[in-house]
C-alpha cells in the first residue's frame, strides 16, 4: 500500500509542477509535462502553420500571449489551435522604441524579419499554475537562405523588462532623468558617458528571460532554457545596439547550460571541449560596431594560446528579441569563477578574479588588495636583484605578464593594459597540486581588444603604427608616461635581463608568427566573407548611426569593405614597421633572419620561445642582442638526435632546449630519429 501511495503522490506532484532539468538537446516543449506545444520552435518555410497548446491535466484553462508578455488570467484563453503566419509584414514594435541611446534616436524604416512569439500558462483545477512555456515560430522564412549556417538565438522576455520607463534595462528611462537632476552639467556629457537604466548593475537589475537556440545545422530549436539577463559593457551600454549578459541559475531551473554553445571551444587545460557554461555574453561588437565589426574576434583568434593567458572564445549568431530581428551578435564566453571552474576543474569558490585594479569579479576586497600589493612590490623594488625578481615570480605569472604586455603593445589597444583597463587576473586561494596553474599566482586574462589596430579616429588612424606604448614604457620619465600599476610594473620588470629577453622575444614572435601577414590576411578574408551576407539586414535595423552624412544606408557594404581594408592595412603596416620600431626603442642592431626547421616534421615539432609550436620550416626576424630558446618535441617513439646550428652562438643546451644568440643567416635544424 505504501508503494501505491507514494506512486500516486509522485504522479500528482509531477502533474502540478514542471521539472526544469534538461538533457543537452532537450527543449522545454518536451519536458514540461503539464503544458506543451505540438510542434517545436524553429523555422517553417510555409505560408502558415497550426500550433496546438496541450495540457495533460483535464479541465486546465490555458492562457496565452503573442507579444512576449507573460500570460496570466487576463490573457487570451486558448480555445482552438492557433494559425501562425509570416509576421515579417507586420509593423515593427519593439525596435521602434526610442530613448534607447542619446547617440541616436534612429528606428528602422523597413519592416524587419520576425518570429511568432507564443507564451502560455495553464491554470489547474486546484487554482495553481503550471510553468510558462515559450515558443518562437519563424513562419514563411527560409532559414538557410536568410542565415546560412549561423546559429539563431531567440531571446524572449516580458517587454517591460527591457523597455519600461522604470524597470526596463535597455532604455535611458528613469535613471537617466535622476542622473540629469543630480548635476545640471550632466546634460553636456559625452554620449558614451551618459547614464540610464542600462547603466544599472547587479542582481537587482537582472531580468528573467527565455532563450531558444537554433544551431546552424538545424531548422528547429536545439534547446530552450530560462535565464537571467543583464546589459553588458562599458561605453557600449549607451549604444542603440546593446550587449546582453546571460546567466544560468537554479532559480531559473538550471545551474549551467550543458551544450556545445561555442563549437570548437577547448578547455584551457587541454582536456577536451568545454561542456558547460554558467553564463555567456551576446556581444554587440563593442567599439568596432560601426567599423569592421570583427576586431575583437579577429585579434583573439590570432593570439589564442591558453599557456600564458586566457582568451574568450566566440561564435557568430543572429539575435531576435521578442520576435524581432535584433542584429548580428557574437556568443562569447564570460570570465567568471565558473569559467575557471569549467576550464580547469577547480572549485569556483576557490577562485578570485580582479578586473583592472578596481573591480572584484570573484573573490573579495582582500584579493583586490593582494593584486595591488603584488604590483606595488614590483614597482617599488629593484628587479635586477635576483631575490626580488624571484619574489615577483612567486606573486604572479611573470612570463605570462610579458606575453600579454607584448600583445597589447603590438595591437595598440587604446583602452587596455598599460592604460589601466580591459585586463583581468585570476588565482586560486588554495593551490591544487594536480592543476599546474592553480598554484596561487596571479594569472592573466585578455578581453575587449576592439579598441585596437587603429580603431579610433574614423576607424583607422595609421599614425598608431608609431610604437607609442613601448616608447612610453621605456621613457619612464616622459611627461606622457602612463601612470598605472601595469605600466609602472612593466617598466620595473624591463630592468631585469631575463624579463626583457622574454618580452622582446614575445614582441618578435607575435609579429613573426601570430600576426604574419599571410595568416592575418587569410583570417580577415574569411571573417569578412562570413559577415557580408548578413550586413544589409543589420544596416536596415540600425542604419549607420553617428557617421558622416555621405555614408547612407544605400552603400553599407562599400562602407564595410572600406573599414575592413583599413584594418588590413593597419595590421600589414604594423607588421612591416615593427622590427624597426623594436630596434629603435631598445637601441638594438637591425634584426636578422632566423630559419628554424627539422629533418622531418613527422618525427617531431619545435616550440619557439616556450610559446608557439612550429610544424614546418619557419623564418622570422629576431635581434642579435636577445637569446632565442628553441625546444625540440619528438613524436611518440622518436628522440632528438642532435641540433644542426649555422651562424648562431649557443649559450645554453639543456635537455631538448637550446638557447642561441642569432647572427645574420642563422639556421637551426632539429635532427629527429
Amino acid at each position: 500500500m505504501k508503494l501505491l501511495y507514494y506512486t500516486l503522490l509522485l504522479t500528482f506532484l509531477l502533474l502540478i509542477s514542471s521539472s526544469k532539468k534538461i538533457n543537452e538537446n532537450e527543449s522545454n516543449e518536451k519536458i514540461n509535462d503539464v503544458i506543451s506545444f505540438n510542434i517545436p520552435s524553429g523555422f517553417y518555410n510555409k505560408k502558415k502553420i497550426t500550433l496546438e497548446i496541450k495540457s495533460t491535466v483535464p479541465d486546465a484553462i490555458i492562457y496565452y500571449t503573442l507579444d512576449g508578455h507573460l500570460p496570466n488570467e487576463n490573457s487570451t484563453i486558448y480555445e482552438k489551435p492557433l494559425t501562425l503566419k509570416n509576421k515579417s509584414n507586420d509593423e515593427n514594435v519593439y525596435s521602434m522604441t526610442k530613448g534607447v541611446s542619446l547617440e541616436t534616436d534612429y528606428v528602422p524604416t523597413k519592416k524587419l524579419h520576425k518570429a511568432n512569439i507564443v507564451r502560455a500558462i495553464a491554470k489547474l483545477p486546484d487554482g495553481s499554475f503550471s510553468n510558462i512555456i515559450s515558443g518562437s515560430y519563424f513562419v514563411g522564412l527560409n532559414r538557410k537562405k536568410l542565415y546560412g549556417n549561423l546559429p539563431v538565438v531567440s531571446l524572449i522576455t516580458d517587454p517591460d523588462n527591457l523597455f519600461d520607463y522604470e524597470k526596463g534595462i535597455y532604455v535611458l528611462g528613469k535613471r537617466h532623468d535622476e542622473w540629469l537632476a543630480e548635476n545640471p552639467d550632466n546634460i553636456n556629457a559625452k554620449s558614451y558617458n551618459v547614464q540610464g537604466n542600462f547603466s544599472l548593475k547587479g542582481k537587482e537589475y537582472e531580468r528573467p528571460a527565455t532563450l531558444q537556440y537554433i544551431s546552424g545545422k538545424n531548422t528547429t530549436v536545439d534547446f530552450t532554457l530560462d535565464f537571467g539577463i543583464r546589459i553588458k559593457g562599458k561605453a557600449s551600454r549607451t549604444y542603440i545596439k546593446k550587449s546582453f549578459r546571460v546567466i544560468s541559475r537554479e532559480e531559473y531551473g538550471n545551474k549551467n547550460v550543458k551544450y556545445d554553445l561555442i563549437p570548437g571551444n577547448m578547455r584551457s587545460d587541454g582536456k577536451g571541449p568545454v561542456t558547460k557554461y554558467k553564463s555567456f555574453i551576446l556581444r554587440n561588437g563593442g567599439n568596432d560596431i560601426k567599423y569592421a565589426k570583427m576586431r575583437e574576434t579577429l585579434l583573439k583568434s590570432l593570439i589564442s594560446n591558453p599557456k600564458f593567458f586566457e582568451t574568450q572564445q566566440s561564435d557568430m549568431a543572429i539575435l531576435f528579441v521578442d520576435g524581432e530581428y535584433w542584429g548580428i551578435y557574437d556568443i562569447y564566453e564570460e570570465y567568471s569563477d565558473h569559467y575557471i571552474s569549467n576550464n580547469y576543474d577547480i572549485d569556483n569558490k576557490n577562485v578570485a578574479i580582479i578586473k583592472g585594479t578596481d573591480n572584484v569579479e570573484a573573490g573579495s576586497e582582500e584579493d583586490l588588495q593582494n593584486v595591488i600589493e603584488s604590483l606595488n612590490f614590483i614597482i617599488d623594488n629593484d628587479m635586477t636583484v635576483p631575490e626580488n625578481y624571484a619574489k615577483a615570480n612567486e606573486l604572479l605569472d611573470v612570463e605570462g605578464f610579458a606575453w600579454v604586455g607584448a600583445i597589447y603593445t603590438y595591437v595598440f589597444c587604446r583602452d587596455g593594459w598599460f592604460r589601466g583597463g580591459n585586463y583581468a587576473m585570476w588565482r586560486v586561494h588554495q593551490p591544487y597540486s594536480t592543476v599546474p596553474k592553480a598554484d596561487g599566482k596571479w594569472r592573466l586574462m585578455i578581453y575587449d581588444l576592439d579598441s585596437s589596430a587603429g580603431l579610433l579616429n574614423d576607424g583607422y588612424n595609421k599614425n598608431d603604427t608609431i610604437h607609442e606604448d613601448l616608447v612610453k614604457l621605456i621613457n619612464i620619465n616622459s611627461s606622457k608616461y602612463y601612470n598605472t600599476h601595469i605600466s609602472r610594473s612593466t617598466a620595473s620588470l624591463l630592468n631585469n635581463t631575463e624579463f626583457k629577453n622574454i618580452f622582446v622575444n614575445a614582441l618578435c614572435d607575435i609579429r613573426n608568427i601570430n600576426f604574419n601577414k599571410n595568416v592575418v590576411n587569410k583570417r580577415i578574408d574569411e571573417m569578412a566573407e562570413k559577415l557580408r551576407p548578413y550586413l544589409q539586414e543589420s544596416y536596415d535595423r540600425y542604419k549607420l548611426y553617428g557617421l558622416p552624412e555621405e555614408v547612407t544606408e544605400t552603400n553599407p557594404l562599400r562602407y564595410f569593405n572600406t573599414h575592413v581594408r583599413n584594418l588590413r592595412d593597419w595590421l600589414n603596416t604594423k607588421y612591416s614597421n615593427f622590427p624597426k620600431l623594436i630596434e629603435e626603442d631598445f637601441n638594438f642592431k637591425p634584426a636578422v633572419k632566423v630559419t628554424i626547421t627539422a629533418n622531418n616534421f613527422k618525427k617531431g615539432n619545435i616550440t619557439m620561445n616556450n610559446y608557439n609550436i612550429i610544424t614546418k620550416k619557419y623564418t622570422g626576424d629576431y635581434f642579435r642582442e636577445n637569446i632565442l630558446y628553441i625546444t625540440a618535441n619528438p613524436a611518440e617513439g622518436r628522440t632528438l638526435k642532435t641540433w644542426k646550428i649555422n651562424k648562431c652562438k649557443i649559450v645554453s643546451n639543456e635537455g631538448n632546449t637550446i638557447g642561441i644568440y642569432p647572427m645574420k643567416g642563422c639556421t637551426i635544424t632539429a635532427e629527429f630519429k
